[in-house]
């Protein structure tokens, strides 16, 4: 499933697992367009997207990134899976901290604290809501997330 753009299909799945995709490819400023459509430029430019990019998958590589973006004085933008129709996850002359591989995922039936009692997850920055729904089917319980089972998870449990 996918959709066309200037003769290019695009997939949701491309998207998901490039850490520099992005849900809606005309944040590039349109300098990259195939040859047909271009108004006679031959240049090609990284537009609205970020300078560098991490794969990051553990809490120290996290610290670096965030480190390095402070001692450079960079632009910093987090990232799962670049579905944000504001862009929020792409950043021009940025680093782009990609956090979908950070896939933790686990059904806590009886957590505890102080002020909630009852089941809960313990979920990664980079699950993406259909992997919290199939856990959730799986333990009985009911997940509320967002629409697009790609998502990255932002989660109410009833």
């Amino acid at each position: 499933m996918g959709i066309r753009l200037y003769g290019f299909m695009i997939t949701e799945i491309q998207s998901v697992a490039d850490p520099t995709s992005t849900q809606w490819p005309l944040f590039e400023g349109l300098t990259c367009l195939p040859p047909s459509l271009r108004n006679g430029s031959n240049t090609c430019t990284l537009g609205g997207y970020a300078s560098y990019s991490v794969n990051v998958t553990n809490v120290a590589q996290i610290q670096l990134a965030l480190n390095f973006a402070r001692n450079t004085n960079l632009r910093l933008v987090i990232r799962n899976t670049g579905h944000d129709f504001a862009a929020k996850s792409i950043g021009a002359g940025a680093l782009s901290i990609w956090t979908h591989n950070l896939k933790t995922l686990e059904y806590i039936p009886n957590y505890t604290d102080k002020s909630y009692k009852g089941s809960a997850f313990r979920i990664g920055a980079g699950v993406e809501t259909e992997d919290v729904y199939r856990v959730a089917e799986q333990n009985g319980v009911t997940v509320v997330g967002g629409e697009c089972r790609v998502s990255h998870f932002q989660p109410t449990i009833f």
